[in-house]
């Protein structure tokens, strides 16, 4: 439906005016001014647009949602004719608003379908936007715990803990961060023996194990702790005091964190969307 709205000419012109009439600023996101979007939408008469407006903020009152944070009223100056001018009411419209406003509003008028079809792509875009730089963080998340672990490791080692012994080591890790060992942490969440947790983890888990690591070698040098037995109880104390602070700040707990897409995939994604490079003549 989509699709064929846009390609239509009368759809096009409204969502074309749409777009121009899209402002930013660097406080907020691109927004619009009701005064300039009301003639744009088949409502010449500002007054008959303003209860459309109000529909759309009973609509995000229905759902939970402030609608101060995308509906604010402000003041603006109209030309009233002969060069004077009046104070009047005006808008500030975020894309949600908007969007609302296009679904609550005159489905015969011809406008309102053009600008459904605009703010729908709009949303679209914003997802497709939202989740590569998602993706983004979790490729250079990913990356930063693969250096963590190689930092923490060669620590340990220098501190006592064999080659052989580095699997107990980083274990006390996830006894700590999810109160279980890192077997039952891939039993728990359905990942094969193979499957490399990491692989799988979101950002918030791994920027948990991260964020641990990192303490976890800055502890074990600055209190100069060596013996195996030693560097592995610091490794998992590090963990359980992570462990509390996400309890106590109310975030997920790593346990209870869901799998993601694998990383090979996310990362094929990402290199598809790099431009190719010319080959040398």
């Amino acid at each position: 439906m989509t699709n064929e709205l846009s390609g239509h000419p009368h759809y096009r012109n409204t969502m074309d005016k749409l777009e121009t009439a899209k402002r930013k600023s660097p406080e907020v996101e691109e927004f619009w001014m009701a005064r300039d979007i009301h003639p744009i939408l088949g409502y010449p008469v500002f007054d008959k647009f303003e209860p459309v407006i109000q529909r759309a903020r009973d609509a995000l009152t229905a759902s939970g949602v402030d609608p101060s944070h995308h509906i604010a009223l402000t003041s603006t100056m109209m030309g009233v004719g002969k060069g004077a001018q009046r104070p009047g009411v005006d808008f500030f419209l975020s894309r949600a608003a908007c969007y609302l406003i296009a679904m609550n509003g005159d489905p015969t008028k011809p406008e309102i379908a053009g600008a459904q079809a605009y703010f729908t792509v709009q949303a679209r875009r914003m997802e497709m936007s939202d989740a590569s730089l998602e993706n983004a963080k979790r490729l250079e998340l990913r990356d930063k715990v693969g250096k963590s672990f190689k930092v923490v490791s060669g620590v340990a080692q220098e501190a006592g803990v064999a080659n052989h012994r580095q699997a107990l080591f980083h274990d006390a890790r996830y006894q700590g961060l999810y109160g279980m060992s890192l077997k039952d942490v891939k039993t728990l969440k359905g990942l094969g023996d193979k499957e490399v947790l990491f692989d799988r983890a979101g950002t918030l888990e791994l920027s948990a194990h991260d964020f641990q690591m990192q303490a976890a070698a800055d502890a074990i040098k600055k209190e100069a702790i060596r013996g195996e037995a030693r560097v592995i109880a610091k490794n998992k104390d590090v963990a359980q005091k992570v462990r509390k602070v996400m309890m106590e700040s109310g975030a997920t707990l790593p346990e209870n964190l869901p799998i993601q897409t694998p990383i090979n995939e996310i990362r094929k994604l990402a290199n598809a969307g790099k431009p190719k490079k010319l080959p040398k003549s």
